[in-house]
């Protein structure tokens, strides 16, 4: 399938595990929760966002937020969960450990919220064993820190997990012909090149020529000595661990020093930014729904964030397709629970409702058929989407991949 981009990606290495207002019924300010509950009677489920919003490199995690917010008021127009309203709280992060903390515990003291969703990649690890220790329940979103996703028991993992988180990016390069490959880096941040040893041997299991890591600074000039070295060692697959707008810089500059190959970006990498740089060509995978899809499913997605007025750039990333799947599962989920005698929907009922989901796909939003125990860590996903994108089209299938 080839679909033309509608008017409307950065990836953290795993080491580094690294808005506007909607009218209805999610939180109108970061930190505090207002709801139209368009006549629904029962008790609001409130839940908690935890998601970078005014970090450095929090655009494609403040554009999450925005989307969760937008499912909540698209739910509470369609009738809510079981008749209860939704309402979400936003926590700023602020890729800050300590602000992390804070805004978990700021939830956590909340007594009214019943479930979290995560969408600061680079903070997982600051929030996990607190909020494992308070029986609150994540519910989804973006990361793959394996001390968090698949390790504590009531984090409850959708998108693709440790390794295979690291180990997609090699298997996108296999389709546009990426044989010889090397790591573009950040030179601030130790977390961008912590996982260059698992990428380099992934590299060389599937029997690609490994051509070395490459850090550059935010703040150089230009990056045309580094683009020339990775011409003259013909490379042809350059994955990118930087950030958009640095990654927009390095395109440019090895375009213009005749650097004809692909660039990768993978999983919440992946934003509007760098897929609108001019001539660029991409290839990676996706850890969450392709939002170009042509299934029912994802129509639908795209209806609601037109319907609740999310701009294209905050809908076309795979951040913000992550947190609409954590929202239907969470609906799918409650709704018979909701439906029932418990009211208010506590975290206990929560918990208990995600104990029982067995084998859901949400008819292709979930990467694969993901499966809950009760009382146990969510079982790793590892499953994603592969995708080319050039000439300003995405070309992928809606049918994800599932290596052995």
């Amino acid at each position: 399938m080839r679909t033309r981009l509608p008017a409307f990606a950065r990836f953290r290495w795993p080491a580094g595990v690294a808005v506007v207002a909607l009218a209805a019924a999610a939180c109108s300010t970061t930190g505090s929760a207002a709801t139209d509950t368009h006549g629904l009677t029962g008790t609001p489920i409130k839940i908690g966002v935890l998601a970078n919003v005014s970090g450095p490199t929090g655009a494609s995690e403040a554009s999450a937020a925005k989307v969760f917010q937008a499912w909540a008021a698209h739910t509470n127009q369609a009738g809510g969960i079981g008749g209860h309203p939704v309402q979400v709280v936003v926590k700023d992060t602020k890729e800050d450990a300590p602000a992390a903390a804070a805004a978990a515990r700021s939830l956590i003291s909340d007594s009214s919220i019943a479930a979290v969703v995560a969408a600061s990649t680079s903070t997982d690890a600051a929030v996990g064993s607190i909020l494992a220790d308070s029986g609150l329940p994540v519910t989804g979103g973006i990361g793959y820190n394996p001390t968090v996703w698949g390790k504590l028991k009531n984090w409850f993992g959708l998108t693709t997990t440790f390794p295979q988180v690291v180990n997609m990016q090699i298997a996108s390069a296999q389709p546009v012909g990426g044989s010889a490959i090397s790591v573009v880096a950040c030179a601030e941040e130790p977390a961008c090149v912590a996982a260059v040893p698992l990428f380099e041997a992934a590299a060389k299991a599937a029997g690609k020529t490994y051509s070395g890591t490459m850090q550059v600074a935010a703040a150089a000039p230009n990056y045309t000595a580094q683009c020339l070295d990775l011409v003259n060692r013909k490379v042809n697959f350059v994955q990118l661990s930087i950030s958009p707008a640095v990654g927009v810089r390095v395109v440019k500059d090895c375009q213009a020093q005749g650097y004809a190959g692909y660039f990768g970006s993978s999983a919440s990498a992946i934003s509007p930014t760098l897929y609108r740089t001019a001539n660029i060509r991409l290839a990676g995978a996706l850890n969450a729904f392709p939002w170009w899809a042509d299934t029912a499913p994802v129509k639908a997605y795209r209806a609601a964030m037109s319907e609740q007025k999310v701009s294209d750039d905050d809908a076309g990333q795979p951040a913000s397709t992550a947190m609409w799947a954590s929202g239907e599962l969470f609906k799918k989920a409650l709704t018979p629970a909701a439906g029932q005698a418990s009211d208010p929907v506590t975290r206990q009922t929560v918990l208990a409702a995600y104990g029982k989901v067995k084998g859901e796909t949400l008819d292709g939003l979930l990467p694969q058929p993901i499966t809950f125990t009760a009382g146990q860590p969510a079982p790793p996903v590892n499953c994603y989407w592969l995708y080319q994108y050039q000439n300003g089209a995405f070309a992928g299938s809606a049918q994800p991949t599932c290596p052995s």
